[in-house]
């Protein structure tokens, strides 16, 4: 089972390469506490995979919000436990929905008027080609706001 368990931790590794990270600590943790279908302590988990706690303590707090892992106290115990949402659809949709809420609002709010101020101050060819770049990036959002519309529609059916 062990070597069956190195598989998967090495699978995660690779997946999380493809997405730009390239931490094996950080994938190692997210694929061991994603496997396991009860919460797993941090010390136990310092333990396997032979880092300190503090090393994933500190993975857990800067990445943990992203990859949705949580530290909990279970009753009656001092240990510190993590777990993370075991239905990837769920996690999938929970972050489209930050990029929707974060990204594409505020883009929406401000962009046009930073837009706007922007080609009345332009003069130099240099400006005006920065504000293309703000134009071009203005129309990507609105473009990336439909195709998400599209996905949260696909997200319902499930």
């Amino acid at each position: 089972m062990e070597e069956l368990n190195k598989k998967i931790i090495e699978l995660y590794q690779e997946m999380g390469k493809g997405q730009g990270i390239d931490d094996p600590l950080l994938m190692e943790i997210f694929s061991r506490i994603y496997m396991e279908p009860d919460p797993v302590a941090m010390d136990d988990l310092a333990k396997e995979t032979e880092y300190s706690l503090a090393s994933i303590s500190n993975k857990v707090n800067m990445f943990g919000p992203l990859l949705q892992i949580k530290k909990i106290r279970k009753p009656g115990s001092k240990k510190l436990f993590l777990c993370i949402e075991k239905d990837l659809l769920k996690i999938w949709k929970d972050v489209l929905i930050k990029k929707e809420e974060h990204v594409i609002k505020n883009a929406k709010e401000k962009l046009p008027n930073i837009i706007k101020e922007y080609r009345g101050k332009a003069k130099s060819s240099v400006d005006k080609r920065k504000l293309k770049v703000l134009e071009n990036y203005y129309t990507q959002i609105l473009k990336f706001e439909g195709i998400l519309g599209k996905i949260n529609q696909e997200f319902k059916k499930c």
